[in-house]
């Protein structure tokens, strides 16, 4: 999910153990609504999905923005926080997952009696 120096690579669980769990749990409950056929239940984890990914972004982005604010150059604190790199595979992997879900739950027919 990320890169950074020195550091390494991080991915979703090194980034934040609760939203990491929420989606692990969302994975598996999409697992069970997809083998009990619970179209329902499987769009609602592909939404939810969906809106995790987009609030871990944009929680990633303003701390990648902002983590290197202790340095009391700008220049210098921007050049670092440039330094970190997304890992875009894994962000696409995720909401791809997540679209695949939505797109393929359908919608609830209900059964009409003629």
């Amino acid at each position: 999910m990320l890169h950074i120096p020195i550091i390494g690579n991080w991915n979703y669980w090194d980034l934040d153990t609760v939203l990491a769990s929420i989606v692990y749990s969302l994975a598996i409950l999409s697992l069970i609504a997809a083998a009990g056929n619970k179209r329902g239940l499987l769009r609602f984890c592909g939404c939810t999905l969906l809106l995790v990914l987009a609030f871990t972004f944009g929680a990633v982005y303003f701390k990648v923005s902002n983590y290197f604010n202790f340095i009391p150059l700008r220049k210098l604190a921007a050049v670092a926080g440039r330094m970190i790199q997304y890992r875009w595979i894994g962000w696409a992997f995720i909401a791809s997952g997540a679209i695949l879900m939505i797109l393929f739950s359908g919608r609830n027919k209900k059964a009409q009696i003629h």
